[in-house]
């Protein structure tokens, strides 16, 4: 499958071509030809309309620079997401806390997660605004915005999740979620890890039982950046 075409399904939120299709007005032969060739410019365009979207993601995986929102910004945002939202399931080891310390956790963008270690710290330019701090979290942590319908129904596009990066690959447990940066993609991706008998066995797993991709290998081609210890939940 063309890469376009698996940005699009993650934007979308479905892999059923007929619902893409019937979402973008298009055919269904359509889709299958941008399955195999690769979305069209006009048919990216109609996406980022539909999906509210960056036309050029689908296209070449490339997210124009946006301004980063203002504290004010981010809390109507994750207003906006609660009203929105319905009943959610609350992963165990959320951190409740309240909303007047924002900004002790930098939110920072995939990309930057893909590249970040314990002995960098965040800047300005990576930095997208600032979340509370949980008392479990390093001075190292910091928060991403979900992206994709991939973790659904624990975390929904928009939810931010806490990542914990002063952890090693053997601490870790089986049905962890964690966030890892594989074969050499410029973002870092949020899954679930599943762990085999061996090194050899592990490999990376959505939450949402209808996700196309639902085992991520080789783990030996991925690099730990942090285990996700839960999300922010304002009281």
């Amino acid at each position: 499958m063309h890469e376009s075409m698996k940005r699009l399904i993650e934007i979308a939120g479905t892999s059923k071509k007929s619902d893409i299709a019937i979402d973008l007005n298009v055919g269904a032969s359509t889709v299958t030809n941008w399955a195999k060739r690769g979305v069209s410019k006009e048919g990216a365009l109609a996406a980022a309309k539909k999906y509210k979207a960056d036309a050029n993601y689908i296209l070449n995986g490339e997210v124009a620079r946006k301004s980063k929102p203002s504290i004010d910004e981010l809390k109507a945002q994750i207003s906006q997401i609660q009203k929105s939202g319905g009943e959610s399931i609350t992963p165990s080891g959320t951190q409740k806390v309240s909303m007047n310390n924002l900004g002790d956790v930098p939110i920072i963008s995939w990309v930057a997660a893909g590249s970040w270690t314990s002995i960098e710290p965040v800047t300005l330019e990576d930095r997208l605004g600032g979340a509370p701090r949980p008392s479990n979290l390093s001075k190292n942590g910091f928060a991403l915005i979900v992206r994709g319908r991939s973790m659904q129904p624990k975390y929904d596009p928009g939810d931010i999740i806490y990542v914990e990066p002063e952890v090693g690959l053997f601490s870790l447990k089986d049905g962890n979620l964690v966030v890892v940066q594989c074969n050499d993609d410029t973002e870092a991706t949020f899954k679930q890890l599943v762990i085999g008998d061996t090194l050899d066995d592990m490999y990376l797993k959505p939450l949402n039982p209808d996700w196309p991709d639902q085992e991520m290998r080789p783990m030996g081609e991925c690099t730990l950046v942090g285990k996700v210890i839960g999300k922010f939940v304002a009281c």
